[in-house]
Parts: structure tokens; C-alpha cells; sequence
């Protein structure tokens, strides 16, 4: 855990953040972010996201990848393996994955930097029993995702990020 100055003051805490206030600014510092990571699902020719309806933005539906914040035992990999088998119910083995970079979501208000990942996966995958969290999953060909970036389908900031890199680095 980072120290804090002695301007610093926790303004709220729960398990799995603090709100932080230094002078006349606020900041979340999310301890479990530390190995937290976000991975990018290639089945094959085709990107799979999790439909969810997240609190914090009215029950807008977002497409995102698979992301959570690592227990503590975990390395960023563990991580984003652990999270790809719970939400899409896709299981991975570490030679599966590429480590595409890291992503801070906002540097305004967030102190977390997370690792992103891209999962490349046989179309001929097994899935397995998945968590609840998201509503659905959506599978995108990769030919169609500058589409759907176009139509704004994709906003979220962990995915946005994922295809930049993935883009940039291996394509």
C-alpha cells in the first residue's frame, strides 16, 4: 500500500476501495488493482465481450472484455485467467496468453494501472460454467469491430484500450 503524506486523509473506505483527499482533491486508490488485469477473448476470428449493466452508469448496457481486480496471491496473469474462466467460462493455459500492456482507466481519480492481456483461443473451445455478472455474451467477428467502435457500441475504457493495443502491437 502506497504511504500517504500527512495531507492526505482517507475520506471513505469499503474491501474494495478509499476515496483519498489531498488539499482540495479526491482520488480512489483501489487496493486490489495492484495485480488486477483485463483480457481481450479471441475464440478463433471472433471477440467475445460480456453484456453488462453496470450501477454506476443507470442500467446502460456496455460490451466490455473480461476484467477484475487480483486476490492477493495472484500475479496479473492469474488473474486475468481466473477472470476469463468466471465471466465467459472460457479456460485458458498461460502459453495462451500475450501481454499487450498497461492501461491506467482514469488518471484523474483512479490510482490503479492494470495489465491487459489478450487470450487467443481455438474456435473449437469448451466453455465451461460461468459466473452471473454479465447478462450475456456477445461475439464479434474482428472484421467488425471497426464497426461497431463506429457506431459507439464500445465504450468502455479497459476495451478500448485492449484493441489499441491489440492493434497496434500484433496487427
Amino acid at each position: 500500500m502506497p504511504t500517504h503524506s500527512s495531507d492526505e486523509h482517507i475520506e471513505y473506505q469499503n474491501p474494495w476501495f478509499r476515496v483519498m483527499r489531498k488539499g482540495a482533491f479526491h482520488y480512489v486508490h483501489e487496493p486490489g488493482a495492484h495485480a488486477g488485469a483485463a483480457v481481450l477473448p479471441l475464440v478463433g476470428d471472433t471477440v467475445w465481450f460480456l453484456e453488462m449493466r453496470r450501477p454506476a452508469q443507470q442500467g446502460v448496457a456496455t460490451w466490455e472484455i473480461p476484467r477484475g481486480y487480483g486476490e492477493a496471491h495472484e500475479t496479473s496473469q492469474q488473474c486475468a485467467l481466473r477472470e476469463l474462466r468466471e465471466e465467459t467460462g472460457l479456460a485458458a493455459e498461460p502459453a495462451q496468453l500475450t501481454w499487450l500492456g498497461k492501461m491506467r482507466p482514469n488518471t484523474a481519480i483512479l490510482t490503479s494501472c492494470i495489465d491487459i492481456y489478450l487470450a487467443e483461443l481455438p474456435v473449437d473451445s469448451q466453455t465451461h460454467m460461468r459466473d452471473q455478472e454479465a447478462e450475456r455474451i456477445v461475439k464479434i467477428p474482428l472484421e467488425r469491430l471497426p464497426l461497431q467502435l463506429a457506431q459507439g457500441k464500445l465504450e468502455d475504457s479497459f476495451t478500448l484500450a485492449a484493441l489499441s493495443f491489440y492493434w497496434a502491437v500484433l496487427r
